[in-house]
Formats: structure tokens, C-alpha cells, sequence
């Protein structure tokens, strides 16, 4: 195992309130039990089985058996809990486990629409929105709080999600169009000019499956959206420290290169990307051969562990640090409109 630190010893690297605490005794016992079954799988991008064992563990110090393919570089969870297995555990463990609540609430459905705005920009801000792009279709869309933003710019939108609880918030608080489905079987089939997978891609199980029905819903000019969190930027988002990364709904783990790597497999050629990740990608049909990436994400999570003891003294830290403090100031003397207005500035929205 590359790293000693991720075995799996149960404990947990955050901080867990009651809840979550619950929710990892639950998965814990139904994984001892059995009722959560496991299976191995080949490295999607190559078909590779060669791996290198990263880790046994994830955040919550849930099982996760993390690795690395060998061939290409993509870090992947195997094995891995099923289809059937993990159905069962997002409709009752994971939201409550990852945001550590019982059901939806309006700061969640807020942060979401924050995220829109961003994600809103960044088509914006790369030329790519144009008067012909009207459309907007979101998977695994939660409360629908990425697409009201666009809903208030003008764009019909719609978005389908698993989680029944959040889809039937956006529906009733929000009045969205928002549905309980998969890709496979959403019931409006008309085909989207943006198609916007946020922090989903890598829950999914086949991808493969899920890319080649993306391909039966592209216009011409549809432009796929895909962001999800980047291995390659624990030292910024994760204060370092790969165990804050890692949580066992993801089974995928990515760096633009193996996203790359994998939508190019499909004919997908990158428009704007970075290692964030947040990625644009158009549909040409002509598959490309994949790059091995596998060298420089041993190299980065190497690096990165040896200097995570050194992350507090990084400006990076010093400065989100300050940013905190004065933010808990200001809301503790109760200056709550000042306060909302410095946090937009200070999150740069």
C-alpha cells in the first residue's frame, strides 16, 4: 500500500456530528453483514487490471480500496460496492453522511446556485454562450440550485437526480422542472444545447454506458460540461491531505489528463479545461489513444504528503485562515448584512 496512514482502521479523519456518526455505524454494519455487496472491476479508460494499492480508507474511516492503473494513470475504487448496493446506500446514508443533515435545506439549495453562477461564468468567460444556446440539462442535479441560476438568465432548464428528497424540494420551494431519473429514463428527450454533470461523474458506476448515452442527446453543437474534484489539487482544496479528499461515494478519482484520457476514448475533444477540474467538451466521433498519467499522479500524491505537515505555514492556508476569522467576527457581533455582502466578495462571486 503506498501510503500506511490510509489503512483501514475505522477512524475518521473530520470531525462527524451525531448523524453522520450514525450513518457510518449503518454503512459499517451493512458492509459487515453483507447487505452492501462489493465487486472488483478493470480500469475503465484501458481495461487494465495491473494497479498500485493506494489506500483502504476514505474521510469518514469508511472501507475504500483506492487505486492507481498502471497502464494510464486512473485512480479508481476496486473493489467497490455494486449498483445494487450503492442505490440502497444514496438513498439512505449519503446525503446524510455528506452534508450532515436529515433533509434539504435552503443553504444547500444557495451553495448550489453559487456553484451555477460560477459554472454560469465560466462558459461566459471562455465565449461559449451565444444567443442559440437556450437549453440547459443537468444530471444528478440535487435541489436544482445550478440551474435556477441559469433558469434567472434565461435559459430553459431541467434536471434530473436520485435523490427523490432534493428533487421534490427544487420542485415545490423552487418551482423547477426537476425529475427522479436517470439519463436512461428521463421522460423529455428533447436534446440540450449545454449538458452539465457537476461533482457526478465520478459517482457513476459505468461510465462508459453513461458517455455513449450522452452521445443520443447532442445537437451539433452541444457542449458538455464536466467538473469534479481533481486529485491533483489536494494541496489547495483539502488543506494537503488526501484522507480530507477521499470519501466512499466517489469512485472515481480524477486529474484532467484521465478525464481527458476517457472522454477522448468516446470521440470527446476538450474545449476548456483545467486541473480543477472544470472541463467543456464537444463531441467529434473520432476517438483518441489515451496518455499514461500514471507517473505524475504518484509523483504529486508523494509530494504532496510530505509537505501536508507543512500546509498551515502555505499562504494559501494563512490566507483562508484570516478569511475565516473574519467572517466568524462579523457574524458573531451580528453585522449579518456586512457579513453576507464580505463573504460574496471575499469568495470572489
Amino acid at each position: 500500500m503506498m501510503l500506511k496512514r490510509l489503512k483501514n482502521d475505522g477512524v475518521a479523519e473530520l470531525n462527524l456530528n451525531a448523524l453522520q456518526q450514525k450513518m457510518k455505524q449503518q454503512v459499517t454494519e451493512k458492509v459487515k453483514k453483507k447487505t452492501y455487496k462489493f465487486e472488483e472491476i478493470n480500469c475503465l479508460i484501458c481495461n487494465s487490471s495491473e494497479k498500485k494499492l493506494l489506500g483502504e480508507k476514505d474521510r469518514y474511516g469508511l472501507y475504500l480500496s483506492v487505486n492507481i492503473c498502471c497502464n494510464c494513470g486512473l485512480t479508481y475504487t476496486s473493489p467497490r460496492m455494486t449498483q445494487t448496493a450503492y442505490n440502497e446506500f444514496y438513498n439512505t446514508e449519503y446525503r446524510k453522511l455528506y452534508i450532515g443533515t436529515e433533509n434539504p435545506k435552503e443553504d444547500f439549495f444557495e451553495d448550489q446556485k453559487k456553484k451555477g453562477k460560477h459554472i454560469f461564468n465560466y462558459f461566459k468567460n471562455h465565449h461559449l454562450l451565444n444567443n442559440d444556446t437556450k437549453y440547459v440539462l443537468e444530471v444528478g442535479c440535487g435541489a436544482g440550485g445550478i440551474i435556477d441560476y441559469f433558469r434567472d438568465k434565461g435559459f430553459q432548464v431541467k434536471g434530473i437526480d436520485l435523490g427523490e428528497k432534493y428533487v421534490n424540494y427544487g420542485k415545490s420551494e423552487h418551482g423547477l422542472d426537476l425529475e427522479t431519473a436517470t439519463l436512461a429514463d428521463i421522460s423529455n428527450k428533447k436534446k440540450p444545447d449545454i449538458i452539465i454533470y457537476s461533482h457526478v461523474l465520478e459517482h457513476i458506476l459505468d461510465i462508459n454506458k453513461e458517455i455513449k448515452l450522452i452521445t443520443q442527446f447532442l445537437k451539433k453543437n452541444t457542449l458538455v460540461y464536466i467538473e469534479v474534484p481533481s486529485i491533483k489539487e489536494i494541496h489547495k482544496n483539502y488543506e494537503a491531505n488526501i484522507l480530507r479528499y477521499l470519501q466512499n461515494a466517489h469512485t472515481f478519482h480524477f486529474t484532467l489528463e484521465s478525464l481527458v484520457n476517457l472522454m477522448g476514448k468516446h470521440g470527446f475533444e476538450l474545449v476548456e479545461g483545467n486541473q480543477f477540474v472544470k472541463s467543456i467538451f464537444k463531441y467529434t466521433g473520432v476517438s483518441k489513444n489515451y496518455t499514461n498519467d500514471y507517473s505524475s499522479v504518484v509523483n504529486y500524491i508523494k509530494e504532496t504528503e510530505k509537505k501536508r505537515f507543512l500546509y498551515p505555514l502555505s499562504m494559501h492556508a494563512i490566507g483562508e485562515n484570516a478569511k475565516q476569522k473574519v467572517l466568524s467576527f462579523l457574524d458573531k457581533t451580528d453585522t449579518r448584512s456586512l457579513a453576507k455582502n464580505l463573504k460574496e466578495k471575499l469568495k470572489g462571486k
